[in-house]
């Protein structure tokens, strides 16, 4: 399978549910990448991989003027939605985090947060993502990070059930890793990478299974593809994960992941 057919394919997932109704579990994330970029008025603002469109109205919110983009038309019409809404004016755009549509050195400010990761060619993202940011500009990407269980288990047992990516695809997880992002965008910006999570606690599994088996493109997808029985092996193991991360409290899902700032290079 071809890059292209794959990106079609994610396109087609993320954009197969109302992900907006999961979005707003990671609100503290987004509240990191915004509160460490600063934005301003009159500040050119980047978001790639935009979703439905949560960072991108909390930057607006500083006064930058946003621009969003994402692979997923649904999404894109979703975040579409949602910003008028909101009474804002952002051009929610359907792209390729891997080709921008955007001219060199456009903004001062390029996000991603954990959206760019999931694109199958990293080199390409990362030259992207330094080409439309000007000199002295600023980079600001969130990616999972491998850990015991986790958000790193979750997305495994996904995988497990899912039909294996082409030859030389990107693994999303490998952002996470900061000799990847050294590799990748170190000759492009000065980079500083932090770690953070962002915790997901809920009551009991059916709570967190009947919101993504609804809302989660990944998982709905899946759902609609597996014979009955694979799809019911699919939910045991995703209850028997979520029940080891139990507390006293409910369950608790730890997400790490690192903040991933960089200062565009002249």
């Amino acid at each position: 399978m071809a890059f292209e057919e794959l990106k079609e394919r994610h396109a087609a997932m993320w954009g197969s549910a109302p992900f907006e109704r999961v979005a707003g579990t990671l609100a503290d994330m987004h509240e990191c990448v915004v509160q460490t970029m600063g934005g301003g008025e009159g500040v050119a603002w980047l978001d790639v991989g935009c979703g439905t469109g949560e960072l991108a109205f909390m930057a607006a919110a500083t006064g930058a003027d946003i621009t969003a983009c994402d692979l997923a038309p649904n999404l894109v019409e979703t975040a579409r939605r949602q910003a008028a809404e909101r009474g804002l004016e952002i051009p929610f755009e359907v792209g390729d985090a891997e080709a921008l549509q955007y001219g060199d050195a456009s903004f001062d400010i390029v996000t991603s947060s954990i959206g760019a990761i999931f694109a199958p060619n990293h080199a390409a993202v990362a030259s992207e993502l330094a080409r439309v940011c000007r000199p002295g500009g600023r980079l600001g990407m969130t990616a999972w990070t491998s850990a015991e269980g986790g958000v790193d288990k979750f997305f495994e047992i996904i995988g497990s059930y899912a039909p294996p990516p082409p030859p030389g695809a990107g693994i999303p997880f490998e952002w996470g890793e900061p000799e990847h992002c050294e590799e990748l965008l170190g000759p492009f910006f000065e980079l500083e990478i932090t770690s953070h999570n962002t915790p997901w606690p809920f009551e009991t599994p059916d709570e967190m299974w009947d919101l993504m088996s609804e809302s989660f493109g990944p998982i709905k997808t899946l759902l609609g593809v597996l014979p009955p029985e694979r799809a019911a092996a699919f939910k045991a193991d995703m209850f028997e994960f979520l029940e080891s991360e139990r507390t006293a409290d409910g369950i608790d899902l730890d997400r790490p992941y690192n903040l991933i700032v960089g200062r565009r290079r002249s």
